[in-house]
């Protein structure tokens, strides 16, 4: 529903309900003013973004995103939704509103700015309440992630509890899904997963670490010293109690299979009942893996000191589909012999490479190459090469026919993935069962040696 306006400010009373008051926020994403609703008898929070002042359509969609989430959403620390409506000026700008409960207080950014130091103990509590929202907002189905936590978006209510607002980057992960999302996100309390597109709960836990860690230091996150893109900032909390601090590592680790994950674990990590020790690189193959060359193979695995490399064939059905398919060509460019002219050589000439040269794409080997610092794998698909850390490789494994699905409908052979954090890297179609778990007991060994 749209209404329409008669001069350039906001009307006093918006829908005959609304009625704008002070503003008490401004940002990107819009301005909020308090309001109060006449027909409950209640005061509002009023968020209002106007085309003529957004900075971009993507803009537009996280304030239609925050109001769609709203609307889903019933948590006492997560403000309710009331309304959501566009005004249309004479002029043809749109402002579009979205209305929801207000909350009495301080972002806990102001609390910061205003020199306002919690306590151990307070950052305890505090971690609980916020876990208590996101064992929520994850335990939905589908999930639903925030993927902007901080200071600025965590209010302190009357009662001393946080509460948590600015739905406006939310994301619903849709299972089975395998492509990534818009980046969004703020510096510093960012996952690294998230900032690659590939957010996921465990990242809204990471989010909740660097906040604490704000609030604890007074140092923002981005200032903080990184190493190996984990943030250093133990020497600022020698005092805070064991179980806070393995908490709070456990959940700033960059690497994702590193991280606590889940709500249940990170609240055992806060009792203190985490272990210390960090889970094993591999798990046990069923069946276990082949310690020796299979008779027969043209896979080749190569040990030199720390260096690994692999070098895995193509199948035969893509060498097969890739002459089959420069015949048909051969077969149809000397069909249209009789039509071609000297204009149109170039041109056919120019598609019969192009098409050779994707295909030969998937008719050259994969080549694997573990060192001590770095990784390198050079695959035989579209996907082409990647380089990354040695140490960010969790395991190689092994996916069977059918496990899982190109573009979600198309079932993918059996063959064999390279974990590289939130990455996978898949590799090895057209191995035999004994060539996959021969491939992989050999890179498990290097990384565990």
């Amino acid at each position: 529903m749209s209404t329409r306006m008669t001069n350039d400010m906001p009307p006093a009373l918006l829908r005959d309900r609304f009625e704008l008051r002070d503003k008490i926020g401004e940002g990107g994403q819009g301005t909020t003013f308090r309001g109060f609703d006449h027909q409950t008898g209640r005061q509002v929070a009023i968020k209002q973004l106007g085309l003529d002042v957004a900075e971009s359509w993507k803009a537009i969609e996280l304030f239609e995103r925050e109001a769609q989430a709203l609307r889903s959403l019933d948590h006492d620390a997560i403000p309710s939704y009331v309304d959501a409506f566009h005004i249309e000026e004479d002029d043809g700008t749109l402002r579009f509103y979205l209305v929801q409960q207000f909350v009495d207080g301080p972002t806990f950014k102001q609390l910061i700015e205003q020199g306002e130091r919690i306590s151990t103990e307070d950052a305890v509590e505090f971690i609980e309440h916020v876990l208590d929202i996101l064992e929520y907002l994850h335990g939905m189905h589908p999930p639903v992630i925030h993927r902007d936590i901080k200071p600025s978006n965590l209010m302190l209510r009357p009662d001393g509890s946080p509460a948590l607002v600015d739905f406006g980057a939310v994301q619903v992960v849709e299972p089975h899904t395998l492509t990534g999302s818009t980046v969004v996100g703020t510096t510093g309390y960012v996952a690294p997963e998230q900032l690659a597109g590939r957010t996921v709960p465990a990242s809204d836990l990471y989010a909740l670490g660097a906040t604490v860690v704000h609030l604890l230091t007074h140092i923002h996150p981005a200032d903080l010293p990184v190493r190996r893109m984990r943030l250093q900032f133990e020497n600022k909390l020698v005092e805070a109690p064991t179980e806070l601090l393995d908490f709070l590592g456990g959940v700033v680790e960059p690497v994702v299979e590193d991280r606590i994950c889940t709500v249940p674990e990170a609240r055992a990590a806060l009792r203190g009942e985490r272990s210390t020790s960090t889970l094993p690189a591999v798990v046990e193959s069923n069946p276990p893996p082949v310690l020796h060359r299979p008779v027969g193979t043209d896979v080749q695995i190569h040990r030199q000191g720390d260096r690994l490399t692999v070098v895995v064939p193509p199948s035969s059905a893509y060498r097969r589909v890739y002459w089959a398919s420069a015949l048909v060509l051969l077969a149809a460019l000397a069909s249209l012999l009789p039509y071609v002219t000297s204009r149109t050589i170039p041109i056919l000439m120019a598609a019969f490479g192009a098409c050779l040269l994707i295909g030969h794409l998937f008719i050259t080997p994969t080549r694997l190459v573990i060192e001590p610092d770095t990784f390198s794998i050079q695959r035989n698909t579209v996907n082409g090469n990647h380089r990354g850390w040695t140490e960010d490789v969790a395991d190689v494994e092994i996916r069977e026919a059918g496990e899982e699905k190109f573009l979600m409908f198309v079932p993918l052979p059996a063959h064999l993935v390279l974990m590289e954090g939130v990455y996978s890297h898949h590799f090895g179609f057209g191995l035999t069962s004994t060539e996959r778990r021969w491939v992989q007991g050999a890179v498990r060994r290097r990384l565990t040696a």
